[in-house]
């Protein structure tokens, strides 16, 4: 059987109501192997905890990636950001194995298509600094070393570093994303096949893997090693006083709720940090929704504000009061009421996100 033909069997089996399916990787590719697996991403509505699972199915060995659409967003940001966007390569250039959602699928291949044919940002010069300390360091290293096991881990290093800083920095076309493992060498194949190849050929040849990374060195900007420095204090930052009425509603919103930030990236300069307030009007409640990967504490500071969520089909209701505290879990669907007729209600909310993210839904069913 076929590679696609299998993953949709296999779909079928194990995830018939799907919400729509992609198979990528190496199993589509003309570099498939008998040991190559089936990678699939499998995206279920209403999933409340993505997955991945290794498995042999009917004998053939397959990577499950399970996700709510939700959930899949955020795990392909997070590969955007480390600059190796597996996940959104498997769903961009991968087979549609089955879409029941009207298209969702064929729209969020091309939007991460987009997304990857622009490439990723240039460095900023405190982590291209850092790119070329770390390649000098490398080759100091493989110059001095004598212990046989010590190179080989030193060759191996400076192998894959050369291949990133070539990717990140050094070409004039622009920095390209970079892969792991064996899609790292793929990654400079599509971008430098000559250097490729002769980096791959280099690895037990310590003069010609020293000129390789030497010559990558020079085009990121040369050697930096003696008057390195990177700069940071994080023991003497200035306290920041933000007054009652410099509280600011330039942030995320919900439909029945007001908010104001108080600590954040704006504000105060916040790392992993906001904190604001939500005012509730009186018999009112907010639209559903969620904060994506941060977790919310909630601190009632008047009136009796109520919070919902779902417990599987249930509808769970939270009755507070002055003093009460609420925990919202990453992704969590919910909303705040505010029962009381004649009295507003208010809240301090606490969050492990710089800013305050806020993610709108049409119902509290998990997505």
């Amino acid at each position: 059987m076929d590679p696609v033909s299998a993953a949709r069997a296999l779909l079928d089996e194990l995830f018939p109501d799907a919400l729509y399916a992609f198979l990528g990787g190496s199993a589509i590719t003309e570099r498939r192997t008998s040991t190559s697996d089936l990678d699939v991403v499998v995206v279920v509505e209403g999933l409340t905890r993505p997955h991945r699972e290794s498995r042999l199915w009917r004998g053939l060995p397959v990577e499950l990636l399970v996700h709510g659409e939700t959930s899949l967003a955020e795990y392909a940001e997070r590969d955007f950001a480390r600059r190796e966007p597996v996940l959104a390569h498997l769903c961009a250039y991968g087979v549609v194995l089955a879409d029941r959602s009207g298209g969702r699928a064929d729209a969020l291949r091309a939007t991460l298509r987009r997304r990857l044919e622009q490439g990723p940002p240039e460095l900023g010069r405190a982590a291209r600094e850092r790119a070329r300390y770390v390649l000098s360091d490398l080759l100091d290293d493989l110059k001095g070393a004598t212990d046989p096991g010590e190179l080989a881990f030193i060759r191996s290093t400076l192998l894959m570093e050369t291949a990133k800083v070539a990717l990140d920095t050094a070409f004039d076309t622009g920095p390209a994303w970079r892969g792991g493992g064996k899609w790292l060498l793929r990654a400079l194949r599509a971008r430098d096949p000559e250097l490729a190849e002769r980096l791959a050929a280099a690895h037990h040849d310590d003069a010609a893997l020293s000129a390789i990374a030497s010559d990558v060195l020079e085009r990121a900007g040369g050697r930096l090693w003696e008057g390195y420095r990177a700069e940071g204090d994080p023991f003497h930052r200035p306290l920041r006083h933000i007054a009652a009425e410099s509280l600011s509603g330039d942030t995320a919103q919900s439909s029945g709720m007001r908010r104001l930030a108080a600590v954040s990236g704006a504000t105060a300069g916040s790392d992993r940090l906001w904190m604001g307030q939500t005012h509730v009007a009186p018999a009112t409640r907010s639209s559903d929704h969620h904060h994506g990967a941060s977790e919310t504490a909630i601190y009632v500071v008047s009136g009796t504000p109520s919070f919902v969520f779902l417990d599987g089909e249930r509808e769970v209701r939270l009755d507070t009061r002055p003093g009460d505290y609420v925990f919202v879990p990453p992704y969590t669907p919910h909303r705040e009421e505010n029962p009381d007729p004649e009295v507003e209600a208010v809240v301090v909310i606490a969050r492990s996100t710089q800013e305050a993210v806020v993610v709108n839904l049409p119902d509290l069913r998990p997505r």
